[in-house]
């Protein structure tokens, strides 16, 4: 009797230890899933442009630019709203590419699309622009632009045509806001094509 209580408990904790150890061994051996990788583009946008000087007079630029653009959305700008949209911009990387050695630009900044009615929306862009565009009136390349580092800013009205393809109608503008004389400025209207990542 004695030997019989003796062992039973020894036996008791022997079989919990066995079968604590092959549910720890079956836990291990159990392939984990794992999460699907979604491929996130370092893009969101790309558009073409193709636009021709809006200035007047002396400020006319003859010729076509050619502007294309990249668009990026790290801050995940689509979807929202109001104040939270102001402080969540997209980016963007342009240049304006004159075909006729007038002035050409290199511009940067911070934009914001915001959807109007169906499929068109609103995109303005503020930044900064490097240009080659001449300093003075009678330099040859574009009108006096005062400063090779301007303001440069932009309005684009677009309609969206799928999920992926776009077409826009777009007024820009570079200047130096009268921080250097002359401060004729460039100004472009245009007409692109976009694709959407």
């Amino acid at each position: 009797m004695t030997s019989v209580s003796y062992f039973r408990p020894a036996t008791m904790m022997a079989y919990l230890a066995l079968g604590a150890g092959s549910v720890f061994a079956a836990d291990a051996e159990v392939p984990q899933g794992s999460a699907p990788v979604v491929e996130e583009s370092i893009f969101d946008e790309a558009r073409f442009e193709v636009a021709a000087s809006l200035g007047s007079n002396s400020d006319f630029e003859s010729g076509v630019f050619l502007i294309p653009s990249l668009f990026f959305d790290p801050l995940h700008s689509e979807g929202r709203e109001g104040f939270d949209k102001f402080l969540h911009p997209r980016f963007f990387l342009s240049a304006s590419i004159s075909t006729a050695d007038e002035a050409s630009q290199i511009m940067a900044g911070a934009s914001w699309k915001f959807p109007v009615a169906g499929p068109t929306f609103l995109d303005i862009g503020f930044g900064g622009a490097l240009s080659n565009g001449s300093l003075d009136e009678f330099g040859g390349r574009g009108p006096g632009i005062g400063s090779h580092l301007l303001f440069h800013e932009y309005i684009a009205f677009g309609v969206d045509l799928d999920d992926s393809w776009s077409i826009t109608a777009t007024v820009r503008h570079s200047s130096n806001a009268d921080l250097a004389t002359p401060n004729s400025g460039l100004t472009y209207g245009g007409l692109g094509i976009a694709k959407n990542f």
